[in-house]
């Protein structure tokens, strides 16, 4: 099994904005006439959400940076994260997209590709070259020829999650291998929940099977993608699809998983109604924030055929990116540097989110955390088994052409190697 150990990174960090715009207004910065500057920020992360921590941060920075700015105002527009990406692309087409952006790392070459995003290394190289190894996130993975177009501010990793007390009330321990991941999902399924909760709807563009998907075909020696080509459909790909359909045939889960995204399985695990499920660490908060969820969500790295190695875990983030439609770049960067910076690290980290500046791992604001210990543990992870995520210009359309295949191979019989072949050529020949 490879091992992607990721030492050196790219990007900074977290700080933010706002007040709430109207859904309908238009983007773009505005000068007010009296010599200050409004811009536009556009985000999945909603401040006024009261069961998503990452939302109170986001309102904590926004109005400290407000508070502190000389003539900025940075207002949020809150869309859907399913819908934000095509929002934005729309609007910058018809000149009013927003002045800043957040886009989530895999969407980046589709943002880059639609001329949504400006580079911005003239900005961001100076702070990166300050910095070096204090960053955790590949810069190779917001470069793209040769100009950084975005500044990470969080970095995540999938982990095991599993229901605590849903195993305690079954007599099970948490597994080690696969294998016990399968036998154990198995015998918690027999008590009426699902055992595991692996999103097999084309919700969200088949997502959350896709962030299955990766790792288990690593885990079997292959790749996803060859220089932005498919190449899973080869024996580690097959492997992977023969391994989903053991779990289901084993009893891991049933044909309820074929109407759930992620935040189906996120909820799913919320009500009890899921024991297990493979998830991001940035959901973990929000999920714990349950009424009697708490401690009873832990999470491990995600298991592999070796207890003593665990998979590899895909290197993703939520970045910001300077749009297209700016007309005050230079403002916009000053937001971007204060949402990147280690208060603002500091802020997000309270909210279970990863930082991306390792300093922010031992300052005493994290480490007076109460999961201080878990956010080290979820770093260290990534530094020993992290790997960039593979992207490409239409990899949302990739998983949901994959997603689909898997339904078919996994609960309707279908060839996994032809399946999987099938969807790769489509891929390719686009």
């Amino acid at each position: 099994m490879r091992r992607g150990i990721i030492r050196n990174a790219a990007a900074g960090i977290l700080a933010a904005t706002l007040a709430v715009t109207a859904a309908g207004c238009a983007g773009g910065s505005s000068d007010t006439g009296d010599g200050s500057t409004e811009l536009e920020f556009w985000t999945f992360i909603d401040p006024a959400s009261a069961d998503d921590p990452r939302g109170a941060a986001l309102k904590q920075i926004v109005d400290d940076y407000n508070a502190q700015s000389d003539g900025v105002t940075v207002t949020v527009r809150s869309i859907n994260y399913a819908k934000l990406d095509a929002e934005v692309i729309k609007a910058t087409a018809s000149g009013s997209g927003p002045d800043i952006l957040n886009v989530y790392s895999n969407q980046l070459p589709t943002h880059v590709a639609a001329k949504t995003v400006l580079p911005m290394t003239e900005y961001a190289q100076p702070v990166l070259d300050e910095l070096g190894d204090d960053f955790l996130f590949p810069v190779d993975g917001v470069t793209f020829d040769g100009e950084i177009m975005a500044m990470p501010w969080e970095i995540r990793a999938w982990l095991l999650w599993y229901r605590a007390d849903l195993l305690e009330q079954a007599g099970l321990s948490v597994p080690t291998t696969l294998d016990e991941l399968g036998t154990t999902a198995a015998a918690l399924q027999k008590t009426g929940v699902t055992g595991l909760g692996i999103g097999f709807s084309n919700a969200g563009l088949g997502a959350d099977f896709m962030e299955k998907f990766i790792p288990f075909t690593w885990g079997n020696g292959g790749e996803i993608l060859d220089d932005g080509e498919a190449v899973f459909d080869n024996a580690a790909g097959v492997a992977t699809m023969d391994y989903f359909t053991q779990l289901k045939d084993e009893g891991a889960f049933g044909d309820e998983v074929l109407s759930m995204g992620a935040d189906e399985v996120v909820n799913g695990v919320k009500a009890g109604t899921i024991a297990m499920a493979i998830e991001g660490s940035y959901r973990v908060a929000a999920a714990r924030s349950g009424d009697g969820i708490g401690e009873n969500l832990q999470t491990v790295p995600m298991v592999s055929d070796d207890a003593s190695t665990p998979l590899d875990t895909p290197v993703a983030g939520q970045t910001l990116a300077i749009g297209a439609n700016a007309s005050d770049q230079a403002a916009a960067w000053d937001f971007i540097q204060y949402y990147t910076s280690a208060q603002s690290q500091e802020a997000f980290a309270a909210a279970g989110v990863l930082p991306v500046l390792s300093s922010v791992y031992e300052s005493a604001a994290v480490q007076e955390l109460p999961n201080a210990a878990e956010l080290a543990g979820w770093r260290d992870y990534i530094l020993e088994h992290g790997r960039p995520n593979p992207v490409a210009e239409n990899f949302s359309e990739l998983s949901d052409s994959l997603v689909t295949g898997a339904q078919r191979v996994v609960f309707e019989g279908a060839d996994a190697s032809e399946t999987l072949t099938q969807v790769a050529t489509d891929f390719n020949s686009k």
